[in-house]
């Protein structure tokens, strides 16, 4: 008999939470039951009284952890038999969130193995404090547990049960746009990323890419095309490619079978011409790259990029060269930087005519390089509880004066359309010395929205979610959340190793049932803010 497990996810509506949806499949294949709902809408305590869950999950980034564990606290204060299980980046870079009152268990990494483990031991009744990649509190002290070896072979995880996404809201079925991803892992060491965080707790391992097979990706995205519309591809992975043989395989099948634009992440500096063709032959409309700075001090001593700022250049224009959009990112306010460095990475988009320039300010997660950096450099005072939910709205960092950092958070409103109207470049330079204003953001969202609609991944939007999506524009959003209350202080709990026994028990990575390549999941029924 398997236990219950209720997802919450706040901002259901916007990405899908794939992280989440991987876990869910490999409990589901383990004999437990799963449920996703949203917060937009709901009172969601009176749905976990209604669907009765042994397990209460979430997946937390940064900023967001706040309302999660608000959240969670008042449900447990109501409902509390169900072990809170908090995942996600959070949790990953931060374990010790877990002495926060309420919340039960946290997971460092991937959550697959370490949640039917959990699951498992809960529905036997047996001692769950020794598994791997789990912080557990239990009377009053929190067992730290190691990392658990990677799951090397990809093809054997189920694929995500969009299903549950569908069973609470049919119209995330009818989205014409959704994500999926081909590989795990990343060789680099970029400081403002979760990657370092994975290596340090993993290992090396992390390191070596892990890549699904091109039946296997096929396989999904034929059987999330039987399920509902789907006009366009997300791919989401860190690098989406990193060898050209698997991208030829991949177009051969992908041609055949799918036929659809899709959208990836790469590295410039590390595309090939053979590449740049293989990837507009197979069907890539649109690429994400970094450029994040123009400036190769910041790039390589403070980001840690390891990059060629001349091969990236080369990279771009090999792209563009080959008709495809290039979305590209930018990082604002690097520690170090200044306002003159974030204006002449804007000339550097101008100057490679990129479709979309994308911006964000610079924010440091715990347990990222980029953090350290900060506050080892007084840029940034340490307390992680100042981030926000969203690295689209203002910065956390200290700047050379307050005027520095006003025509940067401005700057970062207005990046995108400058880069793309080059001859608004003198006006701007005005404009940002203004007091911050709702001009700024609503610009924002209004040219992110329409190119991202038009130019980055074109599709074609019912009219309900077209509306919902022009109000957002203005910072209005379907169904008020009232979901929000505060995140409770955390306790001075002691952190110990978990005790024999239980470190003893079931510990090994868990062995899922293989997925044949080619067969897809037998399954009937799956924000600009």
């Amino acid at each position: 008999m398997g236990v219950k497990v209720l997802f919450i996810v706040k901002e259901i509506e916007g990405a899908e939470p794939l992280g989440a949806l991987y876990v869910a499949g490999c409990l589901e294949q383990a004999g437990h039951e799963c449920k996703f709902i949203g917060t937009r809408g709901n009172d969601v305590l009176a749905e976990v009284r209604r669907y009765g869950p042994d397990v209460i999950a979430f997946g937390a980034t940064t900023g967001l952890h706040r309302y999660y564990l608000g959240l969670n606290h008042h449900i447990k204060q109501h409902y509390p038999k169900a072990v809170s299980l908090m995942g996600g980046p959070h949790a990953t870079y931060y374990p010790e969130v877990i002495q926060t009152p309420g919340l039960d268990v946290v997971c460092q990494g991937e959550g697959e193995d370490a949640a039917v483990e959990l699951c498992d031991a809960l529905a036997r009744g047996d001692d769950h404090r020794g598994i791997r990649d789990l912080w557990v509190k239990s009377e009053g002290k929190i067992y730290r547990n190691p990392a658990r070896g990677l799951r090397r072979d990809l093809d054997a995880i189920p694929f995500p049960p969009r299903r549950l996404l569908y069973e609470y809201d049919d119209s995330l079925r009818r989205r014409p746009l959704k994500s999926f991803t081909t590989n795990r892992g990343c060789p680099f060491p970029c400081s403002y990323c979760f990657n370092p965080s994975l290596v340090e707790h993993y290992g090396s391992s992390w390191k070596k890419v892990r890549v699904r097979s091109p039946e296997n990706v096929v396989a999904e995205l034929a059987h999330v095309m039987k399920q509902g519309p789907l006009q366009f591809v997300g791919f989401r992975e860190s690098i989406f490619v990193y060898d050209a043989e698997w991208l030829r395989q991949f177009g051969e099948l992908y041609r055949r079978e799918v036929k659809l634009p899709y959208y990836c992440h790469l590295r410039a500096d590390m595309m090939t011409e053979e590449m740049v063709d293989l990837l507009a032959w197979s069907g890539c409309y649109t690429v994400n790259v970094g450029i994040e700075t123009a400036n190769p001090e910041l790039a390589n001593g403070v980001l840690r990029r390891q990059i060629r700022m001349d091969r990236l250049v080369h990279g771009i224009r090999l792209l563009k060269r080959a008709g495809i959009v290039v979305f590209a990112d930018n990082i604002l306010g690097i520690p170090g930087g200044t306002l003159e460095d974030d204006l002449a990475t804007l000339e550097l988009n101008i100057e490679l005519d990129v479709d979309y320039a994308a911006a964000t300010l610079c924010t440091p997660y715990p347990g990222t390089g980029i953090a350290a950096y900060a506050v080892e450099h007084g840029h940034f005072s340490g307390d992680f509880d100042l981030i926000d939910d969203s690295y689209y709205t203002e910065s956390v960092l200290r700047f050379s004066s307050d005027e520095e950092k006003r025509q940067i958070e401005n700057l970062h409103k207005v990046f995108a359309v400058t880069a793309a109207i080059p001859a608004l470049l003198p006006l701007m330079k005005r404009l940002i010395r203004l007091p911050s204003n709702d001009f700024f953001y609503a610009m924002f969202r209004a040219w992110y929205l329409v190119c991202h609609m038009t130019d980055v991944m074109p599709r074609r939007l019912e009219l309900a979610e077209l509306v919902n999506s022009a109000l957002s524009i203005f910072g209005v959003y379907r169904g008020a959340d009232e979901n929000r209350y505060p995140a409770p202080a955390p306790e001075a709990l002691p952190i110990v190793e978990p005790p024999a026994q239980a470190a003893c028990g079931d510990t090994r990575t868990v062995q899922l049932r293989r997925r044949p390549r080619i067969a897809a999941e037998s399954a009937e029924v799956p924000d600009v803010r």
